[in-house]
Order: structure tokens, then sequence, then C-alpha cells
């Protein structure tokens, strides 16, 4: 399985009627792309770190890389990493968790980030130039 078959049962949570639906619809997109990331390094050739380790290295691989692409892909897991611990960790107030909104504009950005890397190794080129700028 992929991670953006995650997007699939993300978008069914997004259009559930209560704010659980809308929160665990934000931890499936932000899995999704965390999980397309993971691949890309993996298919890139970057030995993947211990379970416990793997969020924070997936992103700053990203974050950190000068590719302004895969910068952004990078910045977009940061902020649906941060909208996750909220929408897993903070149920004491309701948030941005109100409305199906904030699910549908995380399950956006997941699917346009994919989209980015999608287009990103389907020119070898570009994912050549773009890897090279990952830090070791």
């Amino acid at each position: 399985m992929d991670g953006r078959a995650l997007l699939d049962v993300g978008r069914e949570l997004a259009r559930g009627p209560t704010e659980a639906h809308w929160r665990s619809s934000v931890g499936r997109a932000y899995y999704a792309l965390l999980h397309e990331v993971l691949g890309a390094l993996r298919r890139w050739g970057f030995a993947l770190p211990p379970r416990d380790k793997v969020h924070t290295y997936t992103r700053l691989k990203f974050v950190d890389a000068t590719d302004p692409n895969l910068k952004r892909t990078g910045l977009t897991l940061e902020a649906l990493g941060r909208l996750r611990n909220a929408a897993d960790y903070q149920l004491g107030t309701s948030g941005p968790f109100v409305s199906p909104t904030i699910a549908v504009s995380a399950l956006t950005d997941a699917e346009s980030a994919i989209a980015l890397l999608d287009a990103i190794e389907a020119d070898p080129p570009r994912c050549t130039r773009a890897v090279r700028t990952i830090p070791p």
C-alpha cells in the first residue's frame, strides 16, 4: 500500500458529521504525505532511521533541502504535523475542528504536495538535481 491511499480514508472522514471525524481526517492527510515522502527518500537511496525518529528525520530532510519544491513539501509536512498533533492531543478545545473545513484544507495540502513529488520524480534530471540538495 502506498501512503496516498490514506487520502481516500481522509476524504471519507472529512465528510463525517462530527469533530472526531474531522480530527481523524487531518491525521490521514498527514500520514499520507509522510509515507509518500518516506517512499521517495527510500527510492532515492536514503537509509531510514528507527521508527521513533522517522517523523523528525523525514521532515528535516525536506525542510533543510535547498530545492524550493522539496522545501515546500517539507514545510507542508511540518504544518500538517502540527495540525495532526493539535487534532490528536488538544481535545479540550475544538479550535479549528468545528467544521470539516480544516480537514478539507489538510487533504488538499497533502494532495498538492504529493502531486509535486510525483512531478519531480517524473522528470529524472529535475529529480537528480533536487535530491542532490538534500543534506546527508
